[in-house]
C-alpha cells in the first residue's frame, strides 16, 4: 500500500509658559492614521506624489500599530483574567463571569494608557478600522508610487489591493501594466499586508516539491503558530465598540454586542485563507497533511500519526487521509495510542463547532418580528438593528 501525498499549487490671563514648538516631522507624528490618510489622499489629488506617499505609509503604520496594540491588551487582559482567583470560591448567579469581566475591563484599561500607540490615538470608529482593514490606502499608494518613478512598489501596492479586493478590474488592469515595466521584476512583487504564515506556508511548500522534508516540518509547524495568532489576533481586533442604535435592557445588549463579535469572529477564518489572492478553505487543515507525510518521511511516526488524527477532525470523511490512517495502524512502530489529535486542533474544531450552532440558534430563533404598538418607531428600529446583526 503506497501512502498519499497532498499538494496545492491598520476673563484672560498672560502667564509666560515655556512652549515645544513642533517640527514639521513631530507635527506630521502626532497626526492621527486618519488625518494623515486623508492629507494623503489629497495630495494625490493635488499631484503631490511624494507627500501622498510620505501620508499615506505613516497612516498605515500607524493604525498597523494601533490595532496590534490593541489586539495584544485585549489578548494579554483575556488571559489574565482567566487565571485569576475569584473573590469567592461558589460561582452564585454567574458571578464568576462578571467578575472576570470586570478584571478584564481594568486590565484594558490600564494596558490602553500605559502603551504609546493606543494613548496617543483617538479611539477608531468601526467605519474607519474597516477601512484599513480593506486596505483602502493601497489604493492611492500604487498610484502614488508610480507618479514618483517607484514602479516595484506600485506594483506591490496594487498587488496587495487586489489581495483584499480580488475582483476589482481597475487595480488588475494597473499590475498588469505595472509587470510590463521593465524595471518591475514580478518575481520581487510582494504583499505589503502579508501575516507571516503566509509565507512561511508557501516555504513549506517548495520545501515539499524539493522533498526536504525537515524544511517541511520547520516551515508548517512554524506556519501553523502563525496562522493560530493570527486569527486570535483578528477575533481580538472584532471585540471593538459596537453603536446599537437603541436602548436595550442590560441582557439584551450584552446578546446583541456578543453576536456582534461573534459573527465578526466567525469570518477570521475566512479572511485569513486568503493566501496571496487565492482562497483556500482548507488553509489551516492543510497544515496537517503536509505534517504527516513529512513526519512519516523523517521517521517521526508518532508526529506524523498526531497530525493525521488532528486533519481528520477538520474532514473526518477524507478518503486519502483514513487510507493514510490505515496504512499507519499497520506499520509495527506504530501503537494505538498515537493517534490522538493536536490540542490546538481539537480546541479550534470544539470552538468553532459551538460558535457555528450559536450562530444557527440565532438566525433560526430570533427570525420574527416584534410589535409594540405604543411604541412603533421605537420597535421598528429595534427590529431593524436585530436584523441588521443577523445579516
Amino acid at each position: 500500500m503506497r501512502l498519499n501525498a497532498r499538494v496545492i499549487h491598520v476673563s484672560v490671563l498672560f502667564i509666560v509658559i515655556p512652549v515645544h514648538v513642533l517640527t514639521a516631522d513631530e507635527e506630521h507624528k502626532a497626526e492621527s492614521c486618519v488625518v494623515l490618510y486623508k492629507k494623503g489622499v489629497d495630495a494625490y489629488l493635488e499631484n503631490r506624489f511624494k507627500d501622498c506617499i510620505e501620508s499615506l505609509e505613516e497612516a498605515v503604520q500607524k493604525y498597523r500599530s494601533y490595532s496590534k496594540a490593541l489586539q495584544n491588551c485585549r489578548l494579554k487582559c483575556t488571559e489574565e483574567a482567566e487565571l485569576s482567583e475569584s473573590l469567592y470560591p461558589a460561582d452564585i448567579e454567574d458571578l464568576h463571569f462578571y467578575e472576570k469581566t470586570l478584571r478584564n475591563t481594568l486590565c484594558i484599561i490600564k494596558c490602553r494608557k500605559s502603551n504609546v500607540h493606543i494613548a496617543n490615538t483617538s479611539a477608531l470608529d468601526p467605519d474607519t478600522e474597516q477601512m484599513f482593514e480593506d486596505k483602502k490606502p493601497y489604493e492611492y499608494l500604487h498610484l502614488c508610487y508610480f507618479q514618483a518613478g517607484q514602479p516595484q512598489k506600485a506594483a506591490s501596492a496594487a498587488f496587495t489591493y487586489l489581495v483584499a479586493h480580488p475582483h476589482d478590474e481597475a487595480i488588475a488592469k494597473n499590475l498588469k501594466h505595472y509587470s510590463n515595466h521593465p524595471e518591475v521584476d514580478m518575481k520581487e512583487i510582494i504583499n505589503f499586508e502579508a501575516k507571516d504564515y503566509i509565507y512561511l506556508y508557501i516555504h513549506g511548500i517548495d520545501a515539499y516539491e524539493k522533498e526536504d522534508w525537515k524544511g517541511v516540518e520547520a516551515n508548517m509547524e512554524e506556519s501553523l503558530i502563525s496562522y493560530l495568532q493570527s486569527e486570535e489576533e483578528c477575533r481580538a481586533q472584532c471585540e471593538g465598540p459596537f453603536i446599537q442604535g437603541w436602548y436595550p435592557d442590560f441582557i439584551p445588549s450584552i446578546a446583541n454586542h456578543f453576536t456582534y463579535c461573534l459573527k465578526c469572529k466567525y469570518k477570521c477564518s475566512q479572511k485569513l485563507n486568503n493566501l496571496n489572492g487565492e482562497y483556500h478553505d482548507d488553509l489551516l487543515a492543510s497544515h496537517y497533511h503536509y505534517l504527516q507525510y513529512a513526519y512519516f518521511k523523517t521517521g517521526n511516526l508518532k508526529a506524523a500519526c498526531q497530525a493525521a488524527a488532528s486533519y481528520l477532525l477538520f474532514y473526518p470523511d477524507d478518503d486519502t487521509m483514513r487510507s493514510n490512517v490505515k496504512y499507519y495502524k499497520k506499520l509495527p512502530k506504530v501503537d494505538s495510542s498515537y493517534f490522538t489529535p493536536r490540542p490546538e486542533a481539537v480546541h479550534y474544531i470544539r470552538r468553532s463547532t459551538y460558535e457555528r450552532k450559536l450562530l444557527k440558534f440565532i438566525q433560526i430563533e430570533y427570525s420574527f418580528n416584534i410589535s409594540e404598538p405604543a411604541n412603533k418607531e421605537k420597535t421598528s428600529e429595534v427590529f431593524i438593528n436585530r436584523n441588521t446583526l443577523l445579516q
